[in-house]
């Protein structure tokens, strides 16, 4: 019951510093980014009260309520390096999946040197059934003494967990290739 209370405490806190100070759209400066074959338009973004930067980008036919796939981009505040950034999201991690939160999450092998990879899976389980099955894929970088992460999540609802993760398995290898092929933009503000 202990480490469930400090779970809660540490996402309040943590939702404290990071809530935006205030939300506008387009900081870096695109409308929309290319993700293979489609197009996902800036749907939201936002300054963080710790100077974080962020943007999420939507398909058309998904909105913030309820999406399929969602491409986001974030950069830190300056000094912070990768390792720092994937280890403290590391660490979230493995507190999510004590609360079975996340189901299984791993650093993988960077075809990139100047890169490192994270990838999840996560659900939100409502009576023994998921509601809500997500896989992200992570790639952080140094630009500038920033960290910019690419973010990309791939959701499916009101789903079992096995026949989610059969649609990873089946198609995991292509989002991969799109994934690790995407030009990550600088990120600068403007």
């Amino acid at each position: 019951m202990e480490k469930k209370r400090l779970f809660i405490l540490s996402v309040i806190v943590w939702g404290l510093a990071v809530l935006p100070i205030f939300s506008q759209k387009n900081f870096f400066g695109f409308e929309s980014v290319k993700l293979g074959n489609e197009t996902y338009n800036l749907s939201w973004s936002a300054k963080m009260k710790n100077g974080r930067v962020l943007e999420e980008f939507l398909r058309p036919k998904d909105d913030l309520r309820k999406y399929e796939k969602k491409v986001i981009l974030e950069r830190s505040v300056e000094g912070k390096s990768i390792e720092n950034e994937l280890n403290s999201e590391l660490a979230k991690l493995a507190l999510m999946k004590e609360q079975s939160i996340v189901f299984n999450f791993s650093q993988l092998e960077s075809s990139n040197p100047d890169e490192l990879w994270l990838e999840y899976t996560q659900g939100n389980v409502q009576g023994g059934t998921p509601f809500l099955m997500e896989w992200n894929f992570c790639r952080y970088k140094n630009v500038d003494g920033r960290v910019v992460l690419f973010r990309y999540r791939h959701r499916a609802y009101d789903t079992k967990e096995e026949s989610f993760m059969k649609k990873v398995e089946k198609n995991r290898k292509e989002w991969l290739e799109k994934l690790t092929s995407f030009q990550i933009p600088e990120l600068k503000e403007k």
